[in-house]
Parts: C-alpha cells; structure tokens; sequence
C-alpha cells in the first residue's frame, strides 16, 4: 500500500510541472491542486496506518487469548481469577443468602407468634 501511495510522488520526481498541467486542465488554481493532493495523501495515509492498527490489536486481542487459556492449563492464574473460585464465590453466596433468608423467615415467624399472643 506504501508502494502505491508513494507512486505520485515518483511522478512528480520525474514530471515536475505535472501538477500544473493537470490544474490548467482542470481548470483550478495550482495551489488549490496541490492543497488537494496533500489532503487526499495524508487521508489514505491515516486509512492505511489504521488499518495497520486494526490488525494488530486483533492479533494481540487473539494472543492475550491463548495466554490466558494456557495460563488456566497451567494452574498459573491468580486464584480468585480461576473458574474454581468463582464457583466457590457463587456457592458461599448462596449459602449466605439461605442463611439470610432463614434468619428473615425465622424473624417474621416470631413476630406473627408475637402477635398472636398479645
């Protein structure tokens, strides 16, 4: 892509009244000719530049990957990133929410009794 961005500027290497020639023929000012060419290089430099980017966090997006699956292969990941201890989270919460729920259960049995023998 580099190649073919930097092929007019091999043209003008060679033809340096191009540029002038191609604004008579359009019928525009030299200089707006060439504030248009710069503009329309720097764009398609950006373009390619991001589209360099693109591939790049995509591959490290796919590498952070597979280190991460051969990390939990390896039993090297911290413990409270390990599936294991997420599961153990989620059963010690649900135990606290039995627990929670008896004790909101066993309340409200003794206020209704409460109120049963006023």
């Amino acid at each position: 892509m580099f190649l073919l961005i930097g092929l007019p500027f091999v043209g003008l290497a060679f033809w340096p009244e191009g540029v002038a020639w191609m604004a008579q023929k359009l019928g525009i000012q030299y200089n707006t000719l060439s504030l248009i060419c710069v503009s329309v290089f720097l764009f398609l430099v950006v373009f390619e530049l991001l589209t360099i980017v693109s591939v790049q966090d995509q591959k490290i997006n796919a590498l952070a990957q597979l280190v991460a699956i051969l990390m939990e292969k390896q039993k090297l990941a911290e413990p409270e990133h390990r599936p294991e201890a997420q599961n153990d989270r989620e059963s010690i919460s649900n135990g606290e929410r039995s627990k929670t729920s008896s004790l909101h259960h066993s309340f409200k049995s003794e206020s209704s009794t409460r109120t049963l023998v006023k």
